[in-house]
């Protein structure tokens, strides 16, 4: 094995990972109320410090939001 193979290895076995994928269809607080709305994942955005975060789009309304991790939940 390479150097730059064994290197990525050893990066990604300790690299967490998102819990959401791309495509994926989740459930998002969203305002002072806390109002679960329907929302797909459209990208994965590194831990900006509050967790992972994710570009996803409302499933009503169709507006891009930038998101952490902690307000998803998996829709059902």
């Amino acid at each position: 094995m390479g150097e730059l193979a064994r290197h990525r290895a050893l990066r990604n076995r300790f690299q967490a990972a998102h819990k959401f994928r791309i495509g994926a269809h989740v459930l998002c607080r969203i305002g002072v109320r806390a109002e679960k709305a329907p929302f797909r994942v459209t990208g994965l955005l590194p831990d900006g410090g509050s967790g992972f975060q994710y570009r996803v789009r409302g499933e009503r309304d169709g507006v891009e939001r930038v998101v952490t991790e902690s307000s998803l939940e998996a829709a059902m």
